[in-house]
């Protein structure tokens, strides 16, 4: 079916982080792609938090040339991650482009589940790991040295049910986080593994969101696959209304769950003590009969699409690496381990997803 229904894609880039150059690339490539989005019925706003300016602009047409009409100005101290200020940059895009229905792309840095002053001790390698700070749990998104934790970004986008969510953000496709986000969006496009700086190929995908009532959003994943074919891609394609049938199965799994040899679980990053599993892989090898297939079927109805090269790059541990993927799902997810730093643990434990699943 065409879309015919009225269409506003809303896209958030938060730049002010080392990320920038490859957001000014970016935004170059959206406004390519405008050419291609049927206008009377699709519009596209953004918000740009590039460091030494903030603004909110809409893309149109001037004697079909594309153009961005300044809609807002931000003071450049103003804290992009903050959910009240995000929020107030939601409504105000609704309020500047109503439409019968809403996307969303949110490109920044990404961690996850895990929380942001947690991730850097793990940056800062294993001997910093038994400092860790008291643990604020999850995040995505960072302004300068802030960050924003996902139950805040969740409230920020709680005037909206999103038909899909796309994030140009690393490590996202993590069970925790979506389990947090299961009410915000129809889908949700994220990554189990980094994203490289050049993000998703914008010119390509950008017209996609405006064809069909479902956004094409397969052909999207196609498209991110087929850009990194040579190089490092994982993408998966979520169904946030099959999420609580997997928690539901999930819970069969940790009640039954043998321990397991987390080094022979597929990793998602370079970390000494690894923060990313594969979901997948994971089950399988603590799993079996009934309760496996149970999981099986519940996976395959939440990740509709999944794509993945040979290998994935990292900047996360000691060295940059190039990692094979010889397990593949879609999700990640957290392992207990036994040596785990102890705030690590605290924090996944406090994670809604943990608790819907009654994990110990």
């Amino acid at each position: 079916q065409p879309l015919t229904e009225s269409h506003t894609l809303m896209i958030i880039m938060q730049g002010n982080n080392g990320l920038a150059e490859f957001m000014d690339s970016n935004l170059q490539r959206i406004i390519t792609a405008y050419y291609d989005v049927p206008t009377e019925i699709g519009r596209i706003i953004i918000f740009y938090d590039r460091g030494n300016y903030t603004r909110l602009t809409e893309l149109y047409l001037d004697d079909g040339m594309a153009k961005q009409r300044l809609i807002e100005e931000y003071p450049t101290s103003t804290s992009t991650v903050d959910k009240e200020f995000l929020k107030s940059v939601i409504s105000r895009m609704k309020e500047e482009a109503p439409a019968d229905s809403y996307g969303l792309i949110m490109s920044s840095h990404g961690g996850g589940w895990v929380p942001a002053d947690l991730y850097d001790v793990y940056l800062l390698g294993e001997d910093s790991r038994a400092a860790a700070p008291t643990a604020r749990p999850l995040f995505y998104g960072q302004d300068d040295s802030d960050c924003m934790e996902i139950p805040d970004l969740v409230d920020a986008l709680d005037e909206i049910r999103f038909k899909y969510i796309i994030f140009d953000a690393c490590l996202m496709a993590n069970i925790e986080g979506l389990y947090d986000m299961r009410n915000t969006a129809d889908y949700i496009i994220a990554s189990p593994t980094e994203i490289l700086g050049a993000g998703f190929p914008y010119e390509d995908f950008i017209p996609m969101l405006f064809e069909r009532t479902d956004h094409k959003l397969k052909e999207v994943c196609e498209a991110y696959m087929e850009y990194y074919r040579d190089t490092s891609g994982t993408i998966a394609l979520i169904d946030c209304s099959k999420m609580d049938a997997l928690a539901e199965a999930m819970r069969g799994i940790y009640a039954e769950a043998k321990s397991v040899d987390v080094s022979q679980v597929q990793a998602y990053d370079n970390f000494p003590y690894h923060l990313y599993f594969d979901l997948g892989d994971y089950v399988k090898q603590v799993a079996t009969g009934d309760t496996l297939e149970r999981f099986n079927a519940a996976l395959m109805d939440v990740v509709v699409y999944s794509g993945y090269t040979n290998t994935f790059f990292t900047v996360t541990g000691e060295d940059d690496a190039y990692i094979p993927i010889e397990e593949y799902s879609g999700l990640s997810c957290y392992i207990l381990q036994e040596d785990d730093c102890p705030n690590t643990a605290a924090a996944w434990r406090d994670t809604a997803w943990a608790k819907a699943v009654g994990a110990e």
